[in-house]
């Protein structure tokens, strides 16, 4: 019964943080002017901070969803998407988008950063899987080691094109890597929200196969569970996630490594309800901070990634330091 109440408590902790954030800015809206959609604080409301509302919701939830998931394919709590390789790859594709941008003009778009960002984020994703694949079985700890490979030759070469990168390619490149909510717009939530609604849907059909997955490969096999085909949606579906929030918002931490976690200690790690609470969890905690951010030094804005993990990290040990006093 608790595991219900958790999974409502996160729905209205969501609920609540888009309300907050929707109130909060550098620029203080009146009830009343909604009702005008002429005027400036109607535009500001709908055009503004509603789609950013949706993004953080929609990001953080995808996020903290691909952390469970990635947590259930190691079965280790303590595992985070980037882990992988796929953040990596995202950031060295965008990185190059950014950097060639300024010889070539048609790089130099926003939209440009989006596609070459989720390009690097599959064609990391392929990388892993091929290596992962030995003898048709999927090898849990060669994805592992696939990425951390992936991961050192894509921040290697990162290093490389911010040496080469000018001085506003270079701030360009710092602040994509610290994350941001800024560039949301219903376009953008138009073309990608497929892969942020993805999650809600694909559950229902891997919740007994998770489950089930937590006795062990070879009990799993035995129980009728297909685990290489079950390994291999896993990939691919947090490479998409990822893939397709990391490409739009940029790099944004903890959140795929602590919320499911926090779940985990607060309900145990029954996927039936450890996937929707996580999504919701985490779709409101990016929503709240992100609200954070545009408040603290407005009418300027912090990167959310850094106050995400800011606000994320002592929660985090503190939980961890009760887990260890119960034990």
């Amino acid at each position: 019964m608790k595991e219900r109440y958790f999974i409502l408590f996160t729905v209205l902790f969501s609920i609540l943080a888009a309300i907050i954030s929707s109130q909060l800015g550098a620029m203080e809206i009146h009830w009343k002017e909604l009702l005008f959609m002429d005027s400036i604080g109607s535009k500001v409301f709908f055009e503004l901070r509603i789609p950013r509302i949706l993004l953080g919701i929609l990001v953080g939830g995808s996020l903290a969803w691909s952390g469970a998931l990635a947590q259930g394919l190691f079965r280790n709590p303590i595992v985070d998407p980037g882990l992988i390789g796929i953040t990596a790859g995202c950031s060295l594709f965008a990185s190059i988008a950014i950097v060639l941008g300024g010889f070539l003009p048609f790089l130099h778009t926003i939209w440009s950063v989006v596609i070459f960002s989720f390009i690097g984020g599959m064609i990391s994703c392929f990388i892993i899987f091929i290596f992962a694949k030995a003898k048709g079985k999927t090898d849990i700890e060669s994805i592992l080691l696939a990425g951390i490979a992936v991961n050192a030759l894509c921040f290697s070469l990162i290093g490389i094109l911010s040496y080469l990168a000018s001085e506003s390619q270079l701030r360009n490149l710092s602040l994509w890597n610290m994350g941001s909510l800024g560039g949301a717009s219903w376009n953008l939530l138009q073309s990608f929200s497929i892969f942020y609604i993805l999650p809600i849907f694909v559950s229902p059909f891997l919740i007994k196969p998770l489950n089930v997955l937590i006795l062990g490969e070879r009990e799993a096999s035995h129980l009728g569970v297909s685990v290489e085909i079950l390994k291999t949606l896993m990939i691919v579906l947090i490479g998409i996630s990822v893939g397709s929030c990391i490409s739009i918002v940029g790099n944004i931490g903890f959140i795929g490594l602590a919320v499911p976690h926090i779940v985990r200690l607060a309900i145990g790690q029954d996927y039936r309800y450890l996937l929707y609470a996580s999504y919701f969890l985490g779709g409101g905690l990016l929503c709240l901070a992100d609200a954070i951010c545009r408040v603290i030094i407005a009418p300027s804005e912090i990167p959310v990634g850094i106050v995400s993990a800011l606000l994320g990290a002592p929660f985090f040990l503190n939980l961890i330091l009760k887990r260890k006093q119960s034990l």
